[in-house]
């Protein structure tokens, strides 16, 4: 059997994802897998490579504040980290997360900001369930203890704040580190298709938002002083944000995974809250669910922020997958948001031209885009959901 043939095979009947068939998932037909193959514009002098092959899937990375490793976050519930020649396991949390969909898992990770003195990590992660029947396990923020060996000791995990998901997609999960001690948690609107509990406009619960919160003494705490939404929402009005970062500036860039028509790049600040729209709205336009994408737009809604940028599911795009304000990294790639597709591979170049945000497409890693990551020498990784890493400098 080829690569393509057992990836299929493990995608379609392992625990890996799970067998999943609901009608009240907004799912797509998943394109094949195949073998890496990054083709990117001559004018950006960039070279790519297989950096790390593998089955299970990578989709974060996050550099170890004390040796200075590489440590990779996997979707089903490990965490490896690298030295630049060898793949060490640091943790296995597989007996505390749900597998029983294909965005459930381990979402996030990441280092207290005061590692060394705390040896503690933030966790992201959908909590382990029966998979029978719906699936809708809890988003759950916990912390954990890195041990003297260097290894995750699983019996130190402390629950710090649990979300109630009321179906088994859209969890978002990621955590993101800011300084002074706070950190970004994104949220997803619950699940389902066409965010029927309305949960994208809805201040008083924790869906559709982007948490901002403070971690001090094993301990959160909000950050905003708002008494008439919930005091951790910095942001809402987003249906499943899968990766934000914050640029030069602390403008905080949000990849915001679309339903019908258009993915969307959004640009708010870390300091007053905003309503990215959804689910009254859909890029640049009134949010139809009867999958009415006719490129027209339509005016702002009043206290609504439109995004920045929006692509369609045209070309084989699906799903959009976040990266980085690069200020580090391939110097062509200097200045600008870097995002992908799920689907098709592709990848784009966000920058100002003369007062306007403008995509640059830059080229293709191959499709099956699930995360981007940043490497012990700056650069640029991307992780497939196949398993594969690719080296991009």
């Amino acid at each position: 059997m080829n690569k393509s043939a057992l990836i299929i095979a493990i995608l379609l009947c392992s625990g890996l994802t799970g067998c999943i068939s609901n009608s009240s998932d907004d799912e797509f037909d998943w394109p094949d897998p195949s073998d890496l193959g990054c083709k990117f514009l001559d004018e950006y002098s960039l070279d790519c490579n297989t950096y790390i092959e593998g089955l299970e899937t990578p989709h974060q990375s996050i550099i170890n504040p004390e040796n200075g490793e590489l440590w990779i976050i996997y979707l089903n519930g490990f965490v490896k980290s690298w030295n630049g020649t060898k793949l060490t396991e640091v943790a296995d949390l597989t007996s505390i997360i749900s597998r029983c969909h294909m965005e459930q898992g381990l979402l996030g990770m990441v280092f207290d900001e005061d590692y060394i003195s705390s040896r503690l990590v933030l966790l992201s992660y959908v909590e382990d369930g029966n998979c029978e029947g719906p699936n809708n396990s809890d988003l759950i923020l916990a912390s954990a203890l890195i041990g003297d060996n260097g290894v995750l000791d699983i019996s130190s995990i402390s629950i710090l704040r649990n979300i109630e998901q009321p179906y088994r997609n859209h969890n978002g999960g990621h955590l993101l580190e800011i300084g002074n001690n706070q950190y970004l948690w994104g949220v997803g609107d619950g699940g389902s298709a066409n965010d029927p509990q309305a949960n994208g406009q809805n201040t008083s619960n924790p869906l559709g938002a982007i948490h901002l919160f403070s971690f001090q003494n094993n301990e959160i705490s909000p950050v905003m002083n708002n008494s008439e939404i919930d005091p951790y929402v910095l942001h809402y009005g987003l249906r499943n944000p899968w990766r934000f970062s914050l640029d030069s500036n602390n403008m905080l860039w949000v990849a915001d995974v679309g339903q019908n028509c258009w993915e969307e790049v959004n640009l708010v600040s870390l300091t007053n809250v905003s309503n990215l729209g959804w689910s009254i709205r859909e890029g640049f336009q009134e949010f139809n669910a009867n999958e009415d994408c006719s490129d027209i737009t339509s005016e702002p809604v009043e206290n609504m922020t439109d995004p920045i940028v929006t692509y369609s599911h045209q070309n084989g795009n699906c799903s959009i997958t976040g990266g980085f304000w690069m200020d580090w990294g391939p110097e062509s790639l200097h200045d600008g948001y870097l995002y992908g597709d799920f689907c098709s591979g592709s990848i784009w170049l966000l920058k100002e031209v003369d007062g306007e945000w403008l995509d640059h497409y830059i080229g293709s890693s191959g499709g099956m885009i699930v995360g981007f990551g940043r490497g012990m020498g700056d650069e640029l990784l991307v992780f497939h959901w196949t398993g594969d890493i690719a080296l991009i400098k």
